[in-house]
């Protein structure tokens, strides 16, 4: 009735090249197969700061064109540019 779980966190540096090597399905055997998903969204995972940028970017030039045009299209475009790159 009064169990309690003690969670144990354990923090692991990777090199480079570490960080690029293939998932398993199950981590740790390498004959349970390459898990796709996995090893394809850890390694691109350091492109995502550079794609949100790449947004604000954008958004700031849309932002520019939107005081040059005065029009509130380019300023709506803007604003949803931005909920993006935030998430």
């Amino acid at each position: 009735m009064g169990e309690s779980f003690d969670a144990v966190t354990k923090c692991v540096s990777f090199t480079l090249t570490e960080q690029f090597m293939e998932k398993f399905v199950d981590p740790g055997n390498h004959n349970s197969g390459i898990d796709l998903l996995r090893t394809y969204l850890w390694r691109c995972q350091f492109l995502l700061p550079f794609v949100s940028l790449g947004l604000m970017c954008f958004g700031a030039l849309i932002g520019l064109c939107a005081c040059i045009c005065r029009s509130l299209y380019p300023t709506i475009a803007t604003g949803i540019l931005h909920l993006l790159a935030e998430n």
